[in-house]
């Protein structure tokens, strides 16, 4: 797939919540369709400077809109792109769904073992809270953060997708690799595309 252009542009939307193993899995989804990979994280992080000035929902949605904006342009250059983020909110689906000439897919990261989730999350957040610098200072550090986080959705995050073409994996499953999951996820994209035409 790697050498093959994708036709119609494909957006590949991470979905998950925080520490699932979205961005791994993104990684090696990109690297073997071998497209751009645009992370909200990314973006988030470089809003450090204004958090003071400005409200963390409305940087938080500023790093949505440059998102969605950059992978507009990708698809109308005819290329395809991964994008990592929650995709938390319905909204943020339907914005990509909006984007003119391209198919989303979904990829949901659905961690099996919660406790090999919990386990990856602080160790995330306990090298940001040892000086990992800026990356990563909005992201949840601790289980207890991510479960007020996910306390905070109010349930937003499990919305109807319609029919939008979504796989579901397992981000923790010691029998796969991240390399595995691209694997698994460009053929889940091959044959949504091959039934399409």
């Amino acid at each position: 797939m790697a050498d093959e252009q994708l036709a119609p542009p494909v957006v590949v939307a991470m979905k998950g919540h925080p520490g699932s193993g979205k961005s791994t899995a993104a990684r090696a989804i990109a690297a073997a369709l071998r497209c751009p990979l645009l992370d909200k994280d990314d973006v988030r992080d470089c809003t450090l400077a204004l958090e003071t000035v400005a409200a963390s929902g409305a940087l938080n949605e500023l790093s949505y809109a440059v998102l969605w904006r950059v992978a507009e342009r990708q698809v109308q250059l005819g290329l395809s792109v991964v994008i990592d983020s929650p995709l938390s909110h319905r909204a943020h689906l339907d914005a990509l769904t909006r984007l003119p000439g391209a198919v989303v897919v979904i990829v949901e990261c659905h961690p099996g073992d919660k406790e090999e989730w919990r386990r990856r999350l602080e160790k995330r957040g306990a090298a940001v809270a040892n000086g990992g610098g800026g990356d990563g200072w909005h992201k949840p550090k601790t289980w207890a953060d991510l479960q007020r986080l996910v306390e905070g959705y109010q349930g937003c995050t499990d919305y109807e997708i319609g029919d939008v073409p979504r796989i579901v994996v397992d981000t923790t499953d010691p029998t796969v690799d991240a390399e595995a999951i691209a694997a698994k996820v460009v053929g889940f994209i091959r044959s949504h595309l091959a039934c399409g035409q």
